[in-house]
């Protein structure tokens, strides 16, 4: 997505890495969010488009320059409480194809996991978040497969989604956000880059 500032932000900043709160700040990013009320309230709903907006703009490379002063780390999706807000949203976006218009967003209300497989998963290169500065290397085990109910808000309806792989760990990367909980919390204290044989590597 190129976006145009003039037009295409939702809210009237423009993202800035002083938005993010950080995970020594735990009586955020530690603390679990609340489900909202549809629709959204005035204050809810500013928190969902700086969400969205964010993402998008950390994507764009015309606009986010490595060389601008406020330059963002790009995201694939951000958490409400990454923002400074205990509610129960977040927004993802997998920019698999910009040239083919092949782009996936998901802006999630109230989301949450209904089903899991036991099957599990992980990225070869570890996790990061906006929300920790220092790297925590190490494998970060999640569900390969899971089922989740919310609101997507970009559509404005109830969705149940069946996602896998990618997908499904960016889904828990972000829904742990609402629960108080960070990636590196999954990694092997003991052994941060323990694989059990069984797991499938992204």
């Amino acid at each position: 997505m190129r976006l145009d500032l003039k037009k295409d932000l939702l809210q009237k900043e423009i993202p800035t890495n002083k938005w993010l709160c950080k995970d020594n700040q735990v009586e955020i990013i530690r603390n679990k969010s609340i489900d909202v009320e549809l629709p959204l309230n005035q204050e809810n709903q500013l928190v969902m488009e700086k969400l969205i907006d964010f993402v998008r703009y950390s994507q764009d490379p015309d606009l986010n320059k490595k060389d601008n002063e406020d330059y963002l780390r790009p995201a694939v999706g951000l958490a409400a409480p990454q923002i400074g807000s205990n509610t129960n949203m977040f927004f993802t976006r997998f920019e698999w194809d910009v040239e083919e218009g092949d782009v996936e967003e998901f802006a999630m209300i109230n989301a949450k996991i209904v089903a899991k497989s036991d099957q599990l998963s992980c990225l070869s290169d570890g996790e990061g978040c906006l929300s920790v500065d220092k790297d925590h290397k190490g494998l970060v085990p999640r569900n390969y497969k899971i089922q989740v109910q919310g609101y997507e808000w970009l559509t404005k309806q109830e969705v149940n989604l069946t996602l896998r792989g990618y997908h499904a760990i960016v889904f828990q990367h972000e829904l742990e956000h609402n629960q108080g909980k960070l990636y590196y919390d999954r990694i092997n204290e003991n052994d941060p880059n323990f694989k059990d044989e069984n797991w499938i590597i992204i």
